[in-house]
Order: structure tokens, then C-alpha cells, then sequence
């Protein structure tokens, strides 16, 4: 049985009208379950009736009791938040694009951008969770193509201006004209 000052805490909230503006649906059985114990049953039948644990039941009154109706939405998760800060964003950015720039021949891996995220920014990420950030961040971390060190960028230029008009090499795309 809830002590008094716990229902006394109850007792302002229209739990039902909370209930059924919630969209979040974690949140509103949360709610359900404040509504049917501010009506005066155990948290046991509040668990029986929502089909959880009591003790799901139990948390759910504690954390009302430590910080209202707000936090209801549950705990905030360390994994699910993003590590690296919006404002450093572009800058994450540039550094990636200067990494290939640096870069003799290959591409850019995703341990390289793992280390450069620890080294230059100071946050740890796992291999999935930088393919993660590029994705999040619209950047393909493949696309960089390998450019050979051996390379002469001269002759690749003289080598596409002597291509036939209208061979597929030359012609451009109708959706870019």
C-alpha cells in the first residue's frame, strides 16, 4: 500500500487526461498505471491489470515522486546519446576530409576516423557507432576514392579532353544539365 503523502502527491494530476494526449506509449501506461493508484489500488493490482511487474509499478512511483510527471519518460541512457557535440560537427567534418586529402593512396578507414574522433576530439566511439556518426551526419565514409601516389592528375586531364563527344565517359548526365 502507497503511504499518504505519496497518494497526497497524486492527487492534482488527472492522470487519464495526461494518459490520453500521451503519444509516447512507455509513457502513457506509465501514466495509466498513476491513474488506477491514486484511485486507491495496490501497486500488485495496478501490475495485474497493465499485465507488468509490481515492481515496474513501484519505480514508476518513485521516480514521480523524485521529479513529477517529467519524469515519467524514463532514464536517460549513456549509449543512446550522441557524443560528439553539434557545434563540433563541422569541424569533425573538415578533419575527415583533410585525413583523405593527407592521405598518399587508399581510402579512409573507419578505425582511422575511430582514432582521429579520440585523438582530435576526445571522444571514445566504437567502429559501428563512427559508421553510425558519418551516416547521421550524410557523409559515406566509402566513397572516398583510392588515388594512387603514382598518379598524374596533367595527364588524366589531357586523357579526358581527347575522349570522343558522346562517349560515355564525356557525356554528362541529362538530370545535372
Amino acid at each position: 500500500m502507497l503511504s499518504q503523502q505519496i497518494i497526497d502527491q497524486l492527487q492534482p494530476y488527472d492522470f487519464d487526461r495526461l494518459a490520453r494526449k500521451e503519444p509516447d506509449g512507455r509513457r502513457r501506461l506509465r501514466l495509466i498505471a498513476l491513474a488506477h493508484l491514486k484511485e486507491g489500488k495496490s501497486c500488485s493490482e495496478v501490475g495485474a491489470a497493465l499485465r507488468v511487474s509490481r515492481h515496474a509499478v513501484m519505480r514508476w512511483v518513485q521516480w514521480f515522486t523524485a521529479g513529477g510527471v517529467a519524469r515519467l519518460a524514463g532514464m536517460p541512457h549513456d549509449w543512446s546519446t550522441q557524443r560528439l557535440a553539434k557545434a563540433q560537427e563541422e569541424a569533425f567534418r573538415q578533419a575527415v576530409e583533410q585525413l583523405q586529402c593527407e592521405r598518399g593512396g587508399g581510402r579512409v578507414r573507419g578505425e582511422d576516423i575511430r582514432q582521429l574522433l579520440d585523438r582530435q576530439f576526445g571522444v571514445a566511439y566504437s567502429l559501428n557507432g563512427v559508421y553510425d556518426l558519418m551516416k547521421r551526419l550524410g557523409m559515406v565514409w566509402i566513397s572516398a576514392r583510392a588515388v594512387s601516389p603514382s598518379a598524374d592528375p596533367v595527364a588524366q586531364a589531357e586523357f579526358k579532353k581527347k575522349l570522343r563527344p558522346g562517349s560515355r565517359g564525356n557525356a554528362a548526365p541529362e538530370h545535372c544539365a
